[in-house]
């Protein structure tokens, strides 16, 4: 048998600054320790591996010690890490990443993918920081469910078209924001999706 086929399970990759790093790695979870053949992973003490139920909630995973092992006798590299259960109760995904993002920035915080370059402005809302954050979505469009992945491009094109404008209109940021913010939301289960609404919802 392959030793990926024994890899049950599926669980993703959360770095302690709420990024994203990747979905659906195939692994083996079992109390105080997750398994993956994933080798290539940047896992660190401290990131966490989020499993979905079936119920649509998802179980928090603190990594205490990747502990990588150099593959031998046709046995493929891997992780097998040291974990423990998050004190906190299992949730939606969105509001695990949440808290994942508030325990390491605090209340000033959001979700980010990838590089985050971007400004975070509260209570206020700026073209910059909408422009910025409609750029740090575009790339992981593709990672959304249809028919969301298809039903987002409006709203990101009418966001990018009213901030190439002379002059902005926050009453229609707002109203495309929050579009992408319900078609986000109809998308339970994604990650990427959860990230989006916390981004909004932040900007908002």
């Amino acid at each position: 048998m392959v030793f990926r086929d024994m890899m049950r399970d599926r669980v993703t990759l959360v770095k302690t600054d709420g990024t994203v790093v990747r979905e659906k790695i195939q692994a083996q979870v079992s109390p105080g320790q997750i398994i993956t053949f994933d080798a290539d992973l940047p896992l660190e003490p401290g990131d966490h591996f989020l499993r979905s139920l079936p119920s649509g909630l998802v179980e928090d995973y603190v990594v205490d010690d990747p502990n990588f092992m150099t593959g031998i006798h046709g046995i493929p590299s891997s992780f097998q890490s040291k974990v423990r259960r998050s004190r906190e109760a299992a949730a939606p995904p969105h509001q695990v990443i949440q808290r994942i993002t508030n325990h390491f920035h605090g209340d000033n915080s959001r979700v980010t993918f990838g590089t985050d370059n971007s400004v975070n402005i509260v209570n206020q809302l700026q073209p910059l920081a909408v422009a910025q954050l409609v750029e740090q979505i575009k790339p992981h469009v593709g990672s959304l469910p249809e028919p969301q992945r298809t039903e987002i491009l409006v709203p990101l094109k009418l966001l990018e078209d009213e901030i190439r404008s002379c002059s902005p209109e926050p009453s229609k940021l707002q109203v495309a924001l929050q579009s992408i913010l319900t078609i986000a939301e109809s998308a339970a289960g994604n990650l990427v999706a959860a990230g989006i609404q916390s981004m909004i919802t932040k900007l908002l």
